[in-house]
């Protein structure tokens, strides 16, 4: 029994101290701003607290109605996440390299139409196929 405790406690600790974006769980988690279910892989973001509570959204434009509604103090937010729109729509970093775009022809679930991209290439070959939209960093998206 005593074995079972520090198990138990040694997994607290360990989930709690995670630097990670959580997996989305598709159809089974609600946005944390519209509170739709979350369907679409390749949409949507994760926020994530200094004190470790998770937030998560099915659409970029939930994410940046959720930060300037403030209801999470800049202060408080230790990591944002946006979903890959390529390259197997994992979670990356918000940060200044991230890149995203607009196009009315991503339909994306809440209608933000936006996608984020890791890199130049994978946003190219979207622009070229859509062809319409508006390539914007995050300062832009968030104004």
């Amino acid at each position: 029994m005593k074995n079972l405790t520090v198990i138990i406690i040694t997994l607290f600790f360990i989930s709690c101290s995670a630097d990670g974006p959580e997996p989305i769980n598709l159809g089974k988690e609600a946005c944390s701003f519209c509170k739709m279910t979350i369907t679409d892989p390749r949409f949507g973001g994760e926020i994530i607290t200094t004190k470790g509570k998770v937030y998560k959204f099915d659409d970029l434009h939930c994410l940046t109605s959720f930060l300037k509604e403030n209801t999470v103090s800049k202060a408080d937010i230790k990591n944002m996440y946006a979903v890959n729109f390529s390259n197997g729509h994992n979670l990356i970093n918000v940060d200044e390299q991230l890149l995203f775009y607009k196009s009315d022809l991503l339909q994306s679930p809440m209608n933000g139409n936006l996608a984020a991209f890791d890199n130049k290439d994978s946003l190219a070959v979207v622009m070229q196929q859509l062809k319409g939209g508006m390539p914007l960093n995050w300062d832009e998206l968030i104004k």
